[in-house]
């Protein structure tokens, strides 16, 4: 009787239903990993670090506020010069009390 009841029906077999299966999940999943890229490069798009304001304190020296987030392999001159630059400073010499924009 099955035999009867089967005529003229075509199955697919199982193998090409869970290869579409897994051609869906493929697609889904890199479309949710696009999803994901584009919000974390739009949410930071243009967006530069915010400047610390620092008010000098006796005894700070450029090159110590310079040393201070440096590594023990960092030159401190160049973060000496692009303090000096981002504070429009002409010298080296900072006073106590003094505000300075420092990058993080």
């Amino acid at each position: 009787m099955d035999n009867i009841r089967n005529i003229g029906v075509k199955r697919r077999p199982r193998r090409l239903e869970a290869g579409r299966y897994r051609r869906r999940r493929l697609v889904a999943a890199a479309l949710v990993a696009a999803g994901i890229f584009s919000t974390y490069q739009v949410a930071g798009a243009g967006a530069e670090p915010e400047p610390v304001l620092y008010t000098v304190q006796p005894g700070d020296t450029l090159w110590s506020l310079a040393s201070e987030g440096a590594s023990i392999t960092e030159d401190p001159r160049l973060e000496v010069e692009r303090i000096r630059s981002d504070n429009g400073l002409s010298g080296y010499e900072i006073r106590s009390g003094q505000v300075l924009r420092l990058s993080d």
